[in-house]
Parts: structure tokens; sequence; C-alpha cells
């Protein structure tokens, strides 16, 4: 990252809802239905809760959002093509960065704590790179 060039790195929006890619679509949208459809019940019951609006919502996050969410939010009318483009990219990277992992601690299982970890970034790295994705640490 330079000064012309800043590096976008993770934080947390108040409120942050995760659950696992695995996790059932109906479950999840779902829940997140109804989180939209009652927020004028309880958008005033406590400090913070206005953050639960859907049109607050970080929809261009550092992790992709569950499909059953994404419909919710479709519905909702809050889901943009830009959005779209960020889960492609988002949903890309979190394969790569899988099959980066799997490969690597099959070949790393004997080097120590330190060498792994320093083997890791670079790995992960070029992952990144070989993908046409950004790194953004080393």
């Amino acid at each position: 990252a330079t000064k012309e060039k800043p590096a976008d790195f993770s934080y947390y929006p108040y409120p942050i809802i995760t659950t696992y890619a695995s996790s059932s679509f109906d479950q999840i949208y779902s829940l997140t239905k109804a989180i939209i459809q009652t927020y004028p019940a309880y958008k005033d019951s406590a400090p913070g809760a206005e953050g639960f609006a859907v049109e607050r919502q970080s929809l261009s996050w550092v992790v992709p959002l569950h499909e059953g969410a994404i419909k919710a939010i479709r519905e909702a009318g809050v889901w943009k093509p830009e959005h779209e483009a960020h889960q492609t990219v988002m949903v890309k990277r979190q394969r790569v960065l899988g099959e980066a992992w799997t490969s690597y601690i099959a070949s790393a299982s004997t080097m120590g704590e330190e060498k792994f970890r320093i083997g890791w970034s670079a790995a992960r790295a070029e992952a990144l790179k070989k993908a046409g994705l950004e790194v953004y640490f080393e």
C-alpha cells in the first residue's frame, strides 16, 4: 500500500452476523428476511440497533455473503450489480485461498512454526497473484 494507492483492510461493521457457507439456504434467507422486515419494531430498542437497517449494511465487505442472505437483501431492493461483482471476487478469493492452504499444509507438515508462517505468507501471496487477486499484505 502507498499513499497514492492505499490498501483497504478488514473492519467490523456493527452489528455483524456470521455463518458458515454450509448453513442452510432457507435458514439464512429466513433469518435475514426477518431482520429486514421487523426492523421498524426494534430499531429504537437499544443503542446501535439502527445498524441493522438493510440500507446500512456493508455489502462489499472482506468476505462473501451467504446466498440466502443475498436473496433477502435482493428482495429488499438493496442488492446492486456492484455488490454482485464484489461477491464474485470474494467467492473466487475464498476458493483460491482454500486451495492454496490445502496444497501448502500437505507439503509443510514438518516445518517449524516460524518457517511455516513465512512459507504460508509467500504461498498465499503467490496464489492470489496467480489468480489476479489483490494480496493486500505480504
